[in-house]
């Protein structure tokens, strides 16, 4: 008999008693005081208690209605069932104690039964092997119902991958109550292993089609595949030009050759959008305004064209005010070359203060991006131009200084600039397992049109671990620059995304001193620098459908004004723990760190030893 027909016997029995009802005015003396489960040792008592209809009586103080402990004795059952424990009993009894009633259930639970995996209608070697593997049931484990029930799906598309688009499955679970075995029969009808036919795109026209035919995973003649669908939807939207994508093959007939429809909705052509927010940063204040405008297929059908303005008002802690802002104008090209080639060209000025000087200039770029034979893998390479002056130069910053790092004079750079990273991460935004590699160069030179020639080359390696429900983080940055160096380039470290036991940009050579009887310590930069951190991600529970969790963290790292001086053995360290919600545009996070040593006042924010961030997306 199959375990689902047994259930439903005990169902049938159960209702078709005469449902004797206590009453349930409020009148009625007695309630039920407390809700016991006896002889339970594999389960639970939260799990076998929750979904009762008897905790609804507890919390509204109602009389007992034995219809509803006799439901509640089959949900009992109904749990041990489906974790394989065919011979369990339950029986229920009732404890007085004045008006208090407390209901108990005696739980027999006898011996889980064993598994055994059959599957039929596979002549496939390949497939044989491949749905053996996705069956986490192996034979003489425990059966468990959850996993059975969630792999169903996973088994089918399994076969739909391997050519036969008009697969079937009929899976079942049939309990053997005297043997203790649950028997889990997979019966395929595979069909004819299928080829793609036929691709009509719907919705579009002219060379945004051709572009979508172009990123198509698949073509006619080619073997059938489910994951080929999916991932031309994936790449379909990340084309950013679609708010629907539809791809869907003709499945319902008999014919080996399957058909393909893709049918797209283009999303809005024109956006304009406006922003605003505050800030605090190791300068102070700031009230922060965006607003820009997009528009796509303009001037040509693959460009899309933005204009951006983003204007900021600071109160300094020196008691200034400032105006800060950036402007920029961009136009980005699809498929240029080559399929999924992006060429940017785009021009702006920028106004920026940061601890030691204000900047301000115009700047211009272009850039070329391409995947390389995988989407995994991604080649950045551009060259841009800018023409910096300064202002507001620090007190601190004395002339000798000044002329050292470039701020007694207008810098023109000019560089070349190259990135490769390869992400095999499960998910970019919130990953749990697999690594990101990623290296980056620029030269400075004057044949980009510069005043500098300089070299600068950063290295990054991430790392994840799942460990069940814990996820292990770790990564490693280096950086390196030689050469006439403008100050603009120079490096920093500290904040939510670098160094968590220093504010942000504060890891950094630093000039101390007394401005207008205060203590102020002003970060300029360096030339070499070294970050590493491993971080254990726990989640701890949920709020609105979105996740809470905890993080507890280690983070090392360094800045130097010359490479010789760098040295991974004696680098700043700071523990500290965080908390995370998870939000659908990434975790939202709040981070405190403490420092460990080097905190004397020859080293970089002397005598602090906590730094709080909060920000949004992971620290890497």
């Amino acid at each position: 008999m199959s375990w689902r027909l047994l259930i439903s016997l005990s169902l049938v029995a159960s209702c078709s008693r005469p449902a004797v009802r206590a009453p349930t005015d409020d009148s009625s003396p007695e309630y039920l005081d407390t809700i016991k489960v006896e002889g339970n040792r594999k389960l639970g008592d939260n799990r076998l208690v929750t979904g009762l209809a008897l905790r609804r009586t507890q919390k509204r103080g109602r009389a007992l209605d034995p219809y509803v402990i006799q439901l509640d004795a089959d949900r009992i059952r109904g749990e041990y069932l489906r974790e394989g424990f065919f011979g369990i009993a339950v029986q229920s009894r009732l404890e007085r104690k004045g008006d208090a009633v407390t209901v108990i259930y005696a739980v027999d639970e006898g011996a889980r039964a064993t598994t055994t995996v059959e599957i039929r209608g596979i002549d496939d070697r390949d497939l044989n092997e491949d749905v053996r593997a996705l069956v986490k049931l192996r034979d003489g484990a425990p059966f468990d119902y959850a996993v059975y029930d969630a792999a169903k799906r996973p088994l089918l598309i399994a076969a739909q991958n391997a050519g036969y688009a008009r697969a079937r499955l009929e899976a079942s679970v049939y309990a053997d109550r005297a043997a203790n075995v649950a028997l889990v029969r997979l019966d395929y009808d595979l069909g004819p292993k299928c080829t793609f036919g036929n691709v009509e795109i719907t919705g579009v026209s002219s060379e945004l089609a051709a572009a979508v035919r172009a990123r198509l995973r698949f073509a006619p003649g080619d073997s059938y595949s489910t994951r080929a669908l999916i991932a031309t939807r994936s790449t379909l939207y990340g084309l950013g030009r679609f708010s629907t994508v539809e791809v869907e093959p003709e499945t319902s007939g008999l014919d080996a050759v399957v058909a393909v429809r893709v049918s797209l909705a283009e999303s809005s052509r024109r956006e304009v959008h406006f922003g605003g927010g505050f800030g605090i940063d190791p300068l102070g204040y700031e009230v922060r305004g965006r607003a820009g405008y997009l528009i796509t297929g303009w001037p040509f059908v693959l460009d899309t064209s933005t204009i951006e303005l983003r204007p900021a008002y600071a109160y300094l802690r020196t008691g200034e005010f400032q105006p800060r802002m950036r402007a920029l104008a961009r136009v980005e090209r699809q498929d240029l070359f080559w399929t999924e080639g992006k060429g940017t060209v785009e021009g702006g000025y920028k106004y920026l203060s940061v601890e030691a000087y204000t900047t301000y200039g115009p700047r211009a770029r272009l850039g070329f991006g391409t995947p390389l034979g995988t989407p995994r893998v991604h080649l950045e390479a551009g060259w841009g131009i800018e023409r910096l002056a300064f202002r507001n130069i620090s007190p601190l910053i004395d002339p000798a200084l000044q002329m050292e790092l470039g701020l007694d004079r207008i810098a023109r750079i000019g560089t070349y600039m190259q990135t490769v990273s390869v992400d095999l991460r499960d998910n970019p935004v919130d990953p749990r397992r697999g690594m990101y590699l990623e290296l980056r160069t620029v030269e400075g030179t004057r044949l980009a049109g510069g005043a500098f020639d300089y070299l600068e080359v950063i290295p990054e390696a991430r790392g994840y671990l799942s460990l069940h429900t814990l996820v292990l983080a770790a990564r490693l940055r280096v950086g390196a620059i030689a050469g006439e160096l403008p100050v603009t380039e120079r490096l920093f470290s500290g904040g939510a995304s670098s160094h968590r036991g220093f504010g942000e940009r504060a890891l950094a050579p630093t000039v101390s001193g007394i401005v207008d009887g205060e203590v102020r310590h002003v970060p300029y930069g360096g030339v070499a620098l070294v970050e590493t951190g491993v971080e254990a991600r726990i989640p701890i529970s949920s709020w609105r459908k979105m996740g809470i969790g905890g993080v507890v963290f280690l983070d090392g790292g360094d800045v130097t004004n010359t490479r010789e001086q760098l040295d991974p053995f004696d680098l700043h360290w700071a523990i500290g723990t965080g908390i995370r919600l998870k939000t659908i545009a990434g975790p939202l996070r709040a981070d405190l760190g403490y420092r460990l040593n080097r905190t004397g006042l020859e080293d970089p924010s002397p005598g602090s030893r906590f730094a709080f961030h909060i920000s949004l997306g992971e620290a890497f």
